[in-house]
């Protein structure tokens, strides 16, 4: 029976690690008063929802993720609750150890698949440099401009198949179960064999450097030799996904690259292992591959985080024409979650690595150095920029109905953008590069992408369903921007208390505290605020007593206070009656700890009841 960790233990690494570091491997963060706030990691969006507080825990307005350190990491990497205390115990440099009895108990799991992994990385090493089974290994890498140096430096191997991996896992006692389960054996008419078979062996490291995955080489002259025989086998083979790799979120290189792309605030993205080699071998530390996959939502968020605000997530794919193919289907991917990115076309054809080669034998013969691949990425262009340039080099040369099409594959691109004034400025780029009218092609945007009618509340009818205790708040934090921060750092109100239809105005304020009654009154002109044009008007310039009797500037503390109480008794009550339906719902599995538990959190959120409603009653209730 597994171990526990104890509370304080958990408490401990909760104490050593920092939310607003550990969120920022996600998303970038930006200060918002006394907290954070960036674009959520757990959906796609361009205006920051996801806000980060300083008591540990984290909010997102649009999805409604919300949780703590642990939550985040369990989330976002795929873990259980142990996994994902030991992950940050290792971060923050604190051994965690199992109790039962009073008495330490094994490992994790999660250690043990990594160990097993790393057991198999250090046997493919082997292979590779001390035996003669790895010298056509060692040759090819050779031929690719490899040194030596930078293929240790990568921990590359070779997997010599025949069931060698399943043999040196038996001899170090490693159960093959592991194997298994981290994608190293397979079942083979009644007997275990290794997976990868007479193919180099790329690792896949997690960010802290552990290998968890592998992407296995055929070498070339094999390659040839099974399409002269009619066998389809590919190039690359990766390992399938497993409980310590997701090949949607995982990136070749990311624990080496993070470092010096935040001080370069520059992340380069490949196509294969060996270009990043190649780059990080003249210098460019900053290179990381997606492989075994496309460009996912989830790796440009991550991507994106790590080039970090004002940096460049620029993408140096293959020259050829399925290199640029991806490259078009990673801006669109990059585009549809918030994420800029820029584009750099490498010549003739060629692969990165191939001219990374050439600088580096220009560099030898004295004659030049990296001049090449710098020029390359120079002449990187931002992402729409070089949309509009492969999908129309020569828009003048279109008909018509060819310029439309275009336009079409743009607006299909850009539909899901949230942020409306950055649409604004691609339409206005759009139609420049191809001679059509802006409002057209906006038009032509919000014709295809229109909702089906009746599925939408009209926004009148929406704000005419206000109730007072909403209005009165939004009153007072229009007409007073001093009083904003008591609202959202100590009142803690959120985006998330208000209806719909003036959240967006709510997220306005908490992002720029600072913005007076003219400024907001311009703001009416976004399309996110243009519905509540009428009534933002009527907030900025009526008194606060027009809302809630007898309340001026001098009391609007005292009635915001009062109204925020209000606001948070409702949330006690609903989050009371929702856990009485997860307490009957864990009774019905008959889970005991989880009913346990949840008991727990209902007495202390009735307690908090009964405090806010103690204070409120001296407080004489709200009149909102």
């Amino acid at each position: 029976m597994p171990g526990f960790i104890s509370d304080d233990q958990v408490k401990r690494v909760k104490d050593a690690v920092d939310l607003v570091q550990i969120m920022g491997d996600y998303t970038s963060l930006k200060k918002a008063g006394g907290n954070w706030a960036g674009c959520c990691p757990f959906h796609s969006e361009r205006t920051p929802s996801m806000h980060v507080y300083d008591d540990g825990h984290y909010h997102c307005f649009g999805c409604g993720a919300h949780g703590d350190v642990f939550s985040l990491i369990r989330d976002k990497e795929h873990l259980d609750f142990t996994d994902a205390v030991e992950l940050l115990a290792r971060r923050a440099g604190i051994e965690v150890t199992y109790e039962k009895g009073g008495n330490q108990m094994p490992r994790g799991e999660r250690d043990r698949l990594i160990e097993a992994v790393e057991m198999a990385a250090r046997f493919y090493e082997h292979v590779l440099w001390d035996t003669a089974e790895g010298a056509d290994a060692r040759d090819y890498l050779a031929s690719r401009g490899l040194s030596v140096e930078v293929c240790k430096r990568f921990r590359l191997g070779w997997a010599p198949g025949g069931g060698a991996l399943v043999e040196e896992a038996r001899r170090h006692r490693v159960d093959i179960d592991l194997l298994v389960r981290t994608d190293l054996a397979v079942d083979r008419n009644g007997r275990w064999v290794d997976r990868f078979y007479e193919r180099v062996t790329f690792p896949i490291c997690d960010r802290f450097g552990n290998p968890i995955a592998f992407s296995a080489r055929l070498l070339p002259a094999a390659e040839r030799a099974a399409k002269e025989a009619g066998r389809g086998v590919g190039k690359y083979v990766n390992s399938t996904d497993t409980p310590l790799y997701h090949k949607g979120n995982a990136v070749f290189n990311i624990h080496r690259a993070r470092g010096p792309a935040r001080e370069k605030s520059r992340l380069i993205v490949m196509e294969g292992p060996t270009d990043v080699m190649a780059a990080d071998e003249a210098g460019y530390s900053e290179c990381i591959a997606v492989l075994g996959t496309a460009l996912t939502p989830e790796h440009a968020k991550q991507l994106g985080a790590i080039a970090g605000n004002g940096g460049r997530l620029v993408l140096v794919l293959d020259g050829d024409k399925a290199g640029q193919t991806s490259a078009l289907k990673a801006i669109k991917t990059c585009l549809s979650v918030g994420v800029p990115c820029w584009v750099a076309t490498v010549p003739d054809e060629m692969d990165p690595g191939e001219l990374l080669k050439e600088d580096a034998a220009a560099q030898q013969a004295g004659t030049g150095g990296r001049e090449a691949f710098d020029r390359v990425l120079d002449q990187a262009r931002p992402d729409l920029a070089h949309l509009l340039r492969a999908l129309a080099p020569r828009p003048y040369e279109l008909e018509n109905r060819e310029v439309l099409a275009v336009a079409d594959q743009i607006l299909e691109i850009l539909r899901p953008i949230q942020d409306r004034e950055l649409i604004a400025l691609c339409m206005r780029d759009c139609a420049t590069w191809l001679n059509l009218d802006a409002r057209r092609l906006e038009k032509r945007l919000a014709a295809a992408g229109a909702p089906a009618a009746g599925n939408a509340i009209p926004v009148a009818q929406a704000l005419a369903g206000l109730e007072p205790v909403h209005e009165a708040i939004v009153h007072i934090l229009v007409r007073c921007p001093d009083l904003r921060s008591l609202a959202f750092d100590t009142l803690q109100l959120e985006p998330a208390h208000f209806p719909a239809v003036v959240r967006p105005l709510v997220e306005r304020l908490l992002l720029e505290p600072d913005v007076d009654g003219d400024a907001l009154l311009l703001m009416s002109e976004a399309p996110d605020l243009a519905g509540l044009k009428g009534h933002l008007f009527n907030w900025v310039t009526s008194d606060l007593g027009s809302r809630m009797h007898g309340l001026n500037a001098a009391s609007a503390e005292q009635g915001l206070r009062k109204a925020a109480a209000a606001l948070k008794r409702v949330e006690l009550v609903e989050q009371l009656r929702k856990i009485r339906v997860d307490i009957d719902e864990a009774q019905r599995r008959r889970d005991i700890p989880a009913a346990a538990r949840l008991g727990l959190e209902q007495v202390a959120l009735a307690q908090n009841l009964r405090v806010l409603k103690e204070a409120m009653d001296e407080q004489g209730g709200t009149d909102a």
